[in-house]
């Protein structure tokens, strides 16, 4: 017998999956975060929901962190140090051309994760195509390390300028570094990042450097927490691209795993779409803190191969998950006069005021609870919610307002979905894909909450909700494999010796995947895409090409074809000019073992319906809703909103207008009878 473990830790609750390869059973389990060392949350729930004889079975505890992202959103990483090509200082500073907001007349980009006097020049220079230009000056070295050690540096990130091209010279600064008596980390552009664009890869190495020491600190302490309670199975994070790596791996590179738990909940919706036929939809991922949404077609999550966190650029495989601040703990507030929620939480402490842990300011979970739709005010982990202090907590926003308490909570909850479903136009409508043409996959602890409130304000009819929909971000976590990729700029044209070309490099990176973790690679299978524009263009697309003996298995033709297909495809048309190819991309997938059952719920029977009074916006006022427990909804049952569909970690809102049917394999859908 195999069991494994998924953890998902949240901006408020860490959610965790037991699954059991012999029987196929599924539990879940749900506490409170600890946000200041989150290894002891993880390691309480595990050690709640897992029995101690059941602990030696464990053979994979895969693990969505928020730690490297809540450093760099906290600004509580390392104190790093900048070595860099001298005259290139301010790469940084100087960052791109263009505006993130275009309208935003006095927009100012986040200051540098390293200060001006931290940042120091070498003399060296490399040419584009590896030739040395200019020696490197290890004087500088010295020069630049003295004054790091008067600040207090504690990491050292090293970019010289195309270093992807030829390495040696950040090769000897790090042997230089080491001689000197530097005993710190040191992190390598042409190791982090193989690609040209010199701000996007200094971004990246410092990010890396920023990120290290508390990442590599979390792992460690919590996989001692797990060996101390008996749980000696593979330790894996989860990637930003998808995929798992080791915890190991994971210190190594801890930028591949900056939002490794928002984007497991994309993978699950992945893996359920294909199970269940959908081609397109979009994710609703409604956590205590923010809100997290992906666009999924033909049963994929949307990849890029740069991500962007607080503004800072990310050269690394990246599913296209857009977070705002908006969660169940979205603290509302009158700002000249006008209602805002978010994007300050309530979090995990002190919470909500309805959870009774001291919280006084008013959030969307008090506003939810004070309009009967979380029911009965039983929650995961025997939380019950106190509905007099959620009522409280909106009455003086509700003076300032001229609202009644429930006037102000109907209030927070329009304008909460209503940001939601902006986010939610940014992965479809801005990238061409109509939402009215998705199914919305509603999952998270309030995700189900709020399902119908979007459909109706993305004119989407269909919703799916997940069985154990609260946990789910931690189911995906076990529908992953163990991967590797590598990247590398090789700028050649695409014909017969420029794609020859770019099978040599597929094959080398390849040959360093492998060396970088043998045990990952023992039966991995090769994959690779190249980045290609047509001559003259600036930007590429990436085109994933068959492999067969580490070479690309495809003539230029053939490749030619697959470029112009996705370049129409993306942008309407195609364009008669030659292609050219920038950079190859490799990736080593290791299969962990199939999981036998997926996504199967209980079906227990049918069970007593109760009432209660709940706000229901379809009709713009209190009306009596029928309450079930999910579990009790026999596979094929239909049910009519008004309802509330009850189970141990969410809260299924079935406004009027929408019918619910259960799938069979315990799949909840909602239909808008209306649209």
């Amino acid at each position: 017998m195999t069991m494994w473990l998924g953890v998902d830790v949240g901006g408020t609750f860490s959610d965790l999956v037991v699954y059991d390869d012999a029987s196929g059973g599924v539990r879940v389990g749900k506490g409170l975060t600890t946000p200041a060392a989150q290894d002891e949350g993880v390691a309480a729930i595990v050690a709640a929901a897992v029995p101690e004889a059941e602990r030696a079975a464990v053979g994979y505890f895969l693990h969505g962190s928020t730690v490297a992202l809540n450093a760099l959103l906290e600004r509580k990483g390392a104190t790093i140090g900048l070595l860099t090509t001298a005259g290139f200082e301010d790469v940084l500073e100087l960052r791109r051309g263009d505006r993130e907001t275009t309208y935003q007349l006095v927009f100012r980009p986040p200051p540098p994760l390293v200060p001006r006097r931290l940042r120091r020049g070498v003399r060296e220079r490399v040419l584009g195509d590896g030739r040395v230009r200019t020696p490197l000056d290890e004087a500088d070295i010295a020069t630049a390390l003295a004054a790091f050690r008067a600040e207090g540096v504690e990491c050292i990130a090293v970019v010289y300028l195309h270093s992807y091209a030829n390495p040696a010279h950040e090769l000897a600064t790090e042997q230089a570094l080491r001689r000197l008596g530097f005993t710190g980390e040191v992190s390598l552009s042409h190791r982090v990042s193989g690609e040209y664009r010199e701000y996007e890869r200094t971004s990246t190495t410092v990010v890396d450097a920023y990120v290290r020491p508390r990442m590599s600190a979390y792992l460690r302490r919590l996989e001692e927490r797990l060996r101390g309670l008996g749980v000696n199975g593979n330790c894996l994070v989860t990637r930003s691209g998808g995929g798992a790596m080791s915890f190991a791996e994971a210190e190594e590179r801890p930028f591949e795993a900056i939002i490794s738990g928002p984007v497991a909940g994309a993978i699950g919706a992945g893996d359920l779409c294909r199970q269940l036929g959908i081609a397109n939809a979009v994710t609703a991922d409604v956590g205590g803190t923010s809100f997290d949404t992906c666009l999924i077609q033909q049963g994929r999550p949307a990849l890029k191969y740069e991500g962007r966190v607080m503004g800072l650029p990310l050269q690394t495989p990246w599913i296209d998950v857009r977070s705002i601040g908006a969660g169940g703990g979205s603290l509302a507030r009158v700002d000249a006069g006008l209602l805002q929620v978010g994007p300050e939480s309530a979090g995990a402490a002190p919470g909500p005021a309805c959870y009774g842990r001291g919280g006084t300011r008013p959030t969307v979970t008090d506003a939810a609870a004070t309009l009967g739709m979380l029911a009965y005010g039983e929650l995961a982990g025997g939380l019950r919610l106190d509905f007099a202090a959620a009522r409280n907590a909106l009455m003086p926003l509700g003076r300032e307002l001229g609202l009644d308490a429930d006037g102000s909570a109907q209030g927070i909850l329009r304008i909460v979905a209503a940001n939601m479903a902006n986010a939610i136009r940014t992965v479809t409508v801005q990238t061409g894909q109509d939402p009215r043409d998705c199914a919305l996959v509603a999952f998270g602890g309030a995700g189900p909450l709020f399902a119908t409130l979007l459909a109706r304000e993305l004119a989407i009819r269909e919703i799916v909700v997940p069985v154990h929909a609260g946990n789910f971000s931690a189911f995906g976590l076990l529908m992953q494999d163990v991967t590797q990729s590598a990247a590398r700029t090789s700028l050649a044209m695409l014909d017969d010796s420029g794609l020859a070309r770019a099978s040599d490099v597929l094959s080398e990176l390849l040959t360093g995947l492998r060396r970088r973790s043998r045990a990952a690679a023992d039966g991995a299978q090769a994959e690779a895409a190249l980045d290609l524009r047509y001559l003259g263009q600036e930007y590429t697309l990436t085109v994933a090409v068959p492999v067969a003996g580490d070479r690309v298995a495809a003539s230029p033709a053939e490749v030619a074809a697959l470029f112009r297909r996705d370049y129409e495809r993306a942008f309407g048309h195609s364009v008669m000019s030659p292609v050219q190819i920038l950079s190859v991309r490799a990736i080593l997938r290791s299969p962990l073992p199939r999981r036998t059952a997926r996504h199967v719920g209980s079906a227990s029977g049918a069970a007593a319906a109760r009432t209660l009074e709940a706000f229901s916006f379809t009709g713009g006022r209190r009306r009596e809703f029928t309450v079930r427990g999910r579990d009790g909804l026999a596979r094929g049952t239909k049910l009519a909103g008004p309802a509330l569909l009850l189970e141990a970690t969410t809260t299924t809102y079935v406004d009027a207008g929408f019918e619910a049917r259960v799938h069979e394999d315990g799949t909840l859908f909602l239909a808008d009878q209306e649209a």
